[in-house]
């Protein structure tokens, strides 16, 4: 069965999302955390779906979730989650500013 992996900085990433979801609503936090979850499993099963961006990096691929965007690696196990960040945020910047 295909698997992800998340990356230091995806992982610091979704935190920082759930946690101020969580600010105004708990259940919220718990939904949003339960079904990026689920869309990690559906990208591990078919890495290829996501848009192919290399300009963020060798293999790099994103998928939107609401309003963030996923940006992810395929492997051979499944898929390396990268990133995940807003949309509204300047994402080349995000990318260049942590390297």
């Amino acid at each position: 069965m295909p698997s992800f992996k998340y990356t230091r900085r995806s992982s610091a990433d979704i935190t920082g999302i759930i946690e101020y979801i969580a600010k105004d609503s708990q259940y919220a936090a718990e939904n949003f955390s339960v079904q990026l979850i689920g869309k990690f499993y559906a990208l591990a099963e078919t890495p290829y779906m996501g848009r192919e961006r290399d300009d963020y990096g060798a293999g790099v691929r994103t998928f939107p979730f609401g309003n963030y965007m996923i940006f992810y690696r395929p492997t051979t196990e499944g898929i390396t989650i990268v990133r995940v960040l807003h949309g509204a945020r300047n994402l080349p910047g995000a990318f260049t500013a942590e390297s």
